[in-house]
Parts: C-alpha cells; structure tokens; sequence
C-alpha cells in the first residue's frame, strides 16, 4: 500500500530546516518538544510536560536544553526567571490514564498511604500523582518525604508539597540526593541539641536565626564540637546564641580554626599557658640566676 499527501487544510507552522537535519539523532521526546515550541511559542518545561503527557517535567529540561545544544533554542543569561506557575492538578480521568501508562502510580499512591499512616482521599491522591507527573519529582524522593513527616501532626500532602519544594531549593532531585539530606537533617538536630545544652537551653527554644547560626558554624565556619566547647567556656554566663555566633564569628575571621589557635591567639587567660605537654617538665627556670650559664638538667 502506498500513501500521498493531502493538501493541508488547516493552519500551517513553519519548521526551521534544522530539526529536518537532526531527526536522525533527536529522540521522540525531542521531537514533539521541539514541535510543540513551534506551534505554541511557550518553553515552560512545566506547560510542555503536561500538554505532552510527558513522564516528568525533567523530560521536558533534558529535551529543551538538547535543542539549546543543537542550535534551536537560545538559553537566556543575566536576565531573572519568571516565577513558574504551579502545574494543574490532575483530573481523575487523568490520573486513571496515567495510572494505566505507568504502574509507578498505583504504586506510589499505596506506599505514600503506607508511609503517611493515613488514607488519601481522591482530592489528595490527584494532587500526589501530580507531583510524580507534573512537577517530576522522583518516586523515591515523595516516599522518602512522606516517610519523614510521618508522624507528625502536619503529615499530609499539602505539608509533602511544601516540603518537597523546600527540598527542591536545596538541590535535592533523586532518590539518592534525598537520603544524604535527611541525613544532613538529622546532623544539624544533633548540633542545635548540644549548643542548646552547652547553654543550658531547651532545643525547642531555639528559633529559626538560632538554628541558622548554628548550621553556620559547622557548614561555613567548618568548626567541630570542640571548637563550639571552647566558645561556650569563652561566652561565661552570656548564654545565648547570637552572642556565642559573635564569639565564633570573630575567630573564624582572625583565622582560628582549633581551640589551640584560640588560646595561642590570647583570647583567653590562660593563653600563655602551654597546651602542648599533658604535665609539667619538671624545670624551673626561675630558680637559675640572671647571669648564670643556663645548663638545664632533670630535677627529680
């Protein structure tokens, strides 16, 4: 059977010559990205992944940035980007669809229900799904998330929006890149908990500017729990963070990095004592005369 072109009709679009010369190495992705730019105007991975049924809005970043490398598009520097509109939410009828192109979706929705200890009503299981194919955000990375607000009396799929958008900001995009967060997490609760209790203050206490100074003495300042100890001796009865912060701040610009550069430094009393020798040597120095040869020997 052969086939011939009808006469169109409708409305035309005119294609650039170079996508004709890259069809031999743009994928199928590429192709209706590439398509899709041509008759809407619009590069919003967002809008693409969704009029194109895509699998992730990350399909549509790969595809763009491919055309980009290719000659098609331009990427745009110096200028701020527009805030992305938040992407729709999935119809029921959608996610029935989704739900049959991907078995990720039935599996999703069960263990994030598994993970909330909660059943999602239809509303929030769109909303869920959205997520995995809208905002494209990893399967691994929405379980990890649910199973970190497991618990607590925020657990739902709105606190799972904003905590994956948080997530997001930090640079967290996979399965992988989540578990080293929620392990950073859990470093810092250790670190807020003992400068609390170095000052005597309760962990809950401690507001958000108190936990920022914190997360900044070990991430920027790269002190360790000793050198946090040695302000906290410095600081006396001053027990607050912002004037601990101002202790470690003005050491980390004068180069101390180790509770002996701090004594050395004069910061405290007993800088001139030396930190080198666990006991005395057992030499007196001031039982010699001035002007006597200094011949030092072992005293018993």
């Amino acid at each position: 059977m052969t086939y011939r072109l009808l006469c169109q009709n409708g409305d035309s679009v005119a294609v650039p010559q170079l996508i004709f010369t890259q069809l031999a190495r743009a994928d199928e992705n590429c192709v209706r990205v590439a398509l899709y730019i041509l008759a809407s105007g619009s590069t919003d991975p967002r809008d693409i992944a969704h009029a194109l049924r895509l699998k992730s809005q990350r399909a549509a970043e790969d595809a763009l940035k491919w055309w980009a490398g290719a000659g098609l598009l331009e990427a745009q520097r110096g200028s701020a980007p527009l805030p992305a509109a938040p992407a729709p939410v999935l119809t029921q009828e959608e996610m029935n669809l989704a739900a049959l192109r991907d078995p990720m979706v039935a599996t999703l929705t069960g263990e994030a229900q598994r993970n909330l200890g909660r059943a999602l009503g239809p509303k929030d299981a769109q909303r869920l799904v959205s997520l995995y194919v809208n905002e494209g955000y990893a399967p691994e990375m929405i379980l990890l998330c649910c199973a970190h607000l497991a618990g607590s009396a925020r657990a739902g799929v709105a606190a799972l929006e904003r905590e994956l958008a948080r997530w997001r900001e930090a640079g967290v995009d996979s399965g992988e890149d989540a578990e080293r967060y929620l392990l950073l997490l859990s470093l810092r609760r250790q670190r807020e908990e003992q400068a609390a209790s170095l000052l005597g203050l309760a962990p809950d206490s401690l507001r958000l500017a108190d936990k920022r100074m914190i997360q900044r003495w070990y991430e920027e300042y790269g002190f360790d729990d000793a050198m946090i100890r040695e302000a906290a001796a410095h600081a006396e009865d001053k027990k607050e963070i912002r004037y601990l912060n101002g202790i470690l701040k003005s050491w980390y610009g004068r180069g101390w990095r180790t509770p002996q550069d701090v004594r050395g430094g004069g910061a405290l009393a007993a800088a001139n004592l030396r930190v080198d020798r666990k006991s005395p040597s057992g030499n007196n120095f001031l039982q010699h005369g001035a002007r006597r040869p200094l011949r030092i020997t072992r005293e018993d």
